[in-house]
């Protein structure tokens, strides 16, 4: 496959990138070709996206139960373990991941981080099937233990799913019984990353109140541990119901700890808020805040066609368009917004970024648009994905009485 006229961002200039018949970059600007040439018409290329938040064992679940008519978090969470989890047997979890797979991959998404429930071995049905789906998109478990590590056997299933081969622990404090099980959950979980060698991802302070404050413990304790780096704390929705001095001394302990922080904003704004009379609150962690001061935030998909949110595709520049709208970004920072979902990404994930170049394996993506700008502004799916041997083909064109107006149309800001 050759690829000509692509966009580099290294040098602003065109350049031809020919694929091997092993999914292997074998060169560039050498103008090979065997039969297949795409002409990118000066779009831009880019590594993967990354999601690095999402519920893929249960997504598409949507029509297994009855609708969550209160739109909260409580009932959707409520109704997936009574209703759903019962249901998904791994073949119904291997018909719906291939769907899912191909969602992910037509968006430019390669790579995924899947927080997997350890009720009725979720996690550990997702562990036996993701290979499945490895040639489109790799995808981390993580082993999660709600509604908290304290109800029912969950503590044994998360350690058994460590066991078989979920890479992250997971852990959901402020779901616990009390505060001080919230407590024992964090450390909890801290013990068992350092006990089997393990990330950390976890659902944290995803609430509306502001005297939830998980994150702090969370953050001190894998840094005291020399685990921070290999930390994430996802959702952080009561940060926006923060008194200001005491987010300033989160934001410095949250930097300093070297932790990742998740926001999944498209989400969170449907579910948080859902308490309040007007003015009703966003609901997100503060994004903006947190990147002007370096703390490494990446942005997620979460929920998709579930009983806690029932829209979604998996469309990760959608997802960063909803950041810049909500936390209140201006036109200056909507470029930089792309590492959210990529440099920012890979990092949360403990993975190095794919390098394009010469003798690597294909990972790419090509954008619809000629500059990073427009495809947060358009949110268009990409114009090319590459992984190895396997590729999609995203050929969107736009006319008007019959005369192409795509370029005209979409590259806008380039």
């Amino acid at each position: 496959m050759l690829i000509i006229n692509v966009k580099f961002t290294t040098d602003n200039r065109l350049h031809s990138i020919y694929v091997n018949s092993e999914g292997i970059i074998e060169c560039i600007d050498c103008n090979k070709k065997d039969g297949l040439v795409i002409d990118a018409k000066g779009r831009v290329i880019s590594c993967p996206f990354v999601n690095p938040h999402s519920h893929l064992g249960y997504a598409l679940t949507l029509k297994y139960a009855r609708y969550n008519e209160s739109g909260t978090l409580i009932e959707g969470v409520q109704i997936t373990r009574e209703e759903i989890l019962r249901k998904i047997d791994e073949e119904d979890l291997r018909k719906r991941l291939n769907i899912i797979a191909k969602m992910l991959f037509i968006n430019g998404v390669l790579y995924a981080r899947s927080h997997e429930p350890v009720l009725n071995d979720l996690a550990i049905k997702m562990l036996k099937v993701r290979e499945e789906v490895s040639d489109l998109v790799k995808i981390q478990v993580v082993a999660f233990p709600t509604p908290g590590y304290f109800y029912e056997d969950n503590i044994e299933k998360t350690e058994k799913a460590l066991e078989e081969g979920a890479e992250v622990v997971g852990l959901i404090p402020h779901s616990e019984g009390s505060v001080e099980e919230g407590y024992k959950s964090v450390k909890l979980a801290v013990e068992l990353a350092l006990k089997y060698n393990k990330l950390i991802d976890g659902h944290v302070d995803e609430t509306d109140d502001p005297f939830s404050r998980f994150s702090e413990l969370l953050a001190r304790e894998s840094s005291l541990k020399g685990i921070g780096s290999k930390t994430s704390i996802s959702h952080m929705t009561a940060s926006h119901s923060y008194d200001n001095w005491y987010f300033h001394k989160l934001t410095l302990l949250l930097k300093e700890s070297g932790v990742s922080v998740i926001s999944n904003p498209v989400v969170s704004m449907h579910l948080q808020g859902r308490y309040d009379n007007y003015p009703k609150r966003r609901g997100i962690a503060r994004i903006r805040e947190m990147l002007k001061n370096g703390v490494n935030v990446a942005l997620g998909s979460d929920n998709v066609v579930d009983a806690i949110y029932p829209l979604g595709d998996y469309n990760m520049l959608r997802v960063v368009q909803e950041a810049f709208l909500v936390d209140h970004f201006v036109a200056s920072e909507v470029t930089s917004l792309i590492k959210t979902i990529r440099d920012n990404a890979y990092r949360a994930l403990n993975m190095n970024k794919p390098i394009i170049k010469e003798g690597e394996k294909a990972q790419f993506i090509v954008l619809q648009t000629k500059s990073f700008y427009d495809a947060i502004r358009t949110a268009l799916p990409p114009f090319l994905v590459v992984n190895g041997k396997y590729y999609a083909h995203n050929n969107l064109s736009l006319s008007v009485n019959g005369k192409d107006v795509s370029d005209e149309l979409i590259n806008l800001v380039d």
